[in-house]
């Protein structure tokens, strides 16, 4: 195994656990963020802003964790094939348990379920003003649920892409 190597897989295993700060420390600071502004009476006319502020940061650091997540795959296979190459039969990168839900319960899984629920409640901010409780939460939900399943299918179609590239080189 080269220095290099080494030094790979050990950001690797840094960069799952600022993973777990970040996801904790989403919802925490967006909730307080919302709450910050909903319990002004009356509403503030500028809530729909800070809901669409709140809603896009979210959306890049969910698009900046799903190519994470995808750089943490990279680095995995090729703890595997290292592993492989040095004759280690049960090393970490080999041995993994296979995740529960087909591949749900993981660290992807938990994004795609923090991620869109944080975006729910950004969304939320933006319309309740305008439609009232009720409505804006029903459309927060199906919003945030479409937007995930959306990002889902594109996410799933460029690592098919991405296969079938590799396999034709």
């Amino acid at each position: 195994m080269t220095f290099g190597n080494m030094i790979l897989l050990w950001i690797h295993g840094y960069r799952e656990q600022t993973l777990v700060e970040l996801l904790g420390f989403l919802p925490l600071a967006s909730g307080l963020g919302a709450y910050a502004v909903l319990s002004k009476e009356p509403s503030p006319p500028w809530e729909w802003v800070a809901g669409l502020f709140g809603f896009m940061i979210t959306l890049g650091l969910f698009l900046y964790e799903l190519r994470g997540l995808q750089r943490a795959a990279a680095l995995e296979q090729a703890g595997r094939e290292l592993e492989t190459e040095m004759g280690i039969a049960n090393g970490q990168f080999r041995e993994q348990p296979e995740p529960y839900l087909r591949g749900f319960v993981d660290p992807r899984g938990a994004a795609w379920v923090i991620y869109p629920t944080v975006q729910a409640g950004w969304l939320y901010l933006i319309a309740v003003g305008r439609l009232g409780t009720l409505l804006a939460a029903v459309l927060a939900i199906v919003l945030a649920v479409g937007i995930g399943w959306w990002m889902a299918r594109q996410h799933s179609a460029a690592r098919i892409d991405l296969r079938t590239s590799a396999a034709d080189a």
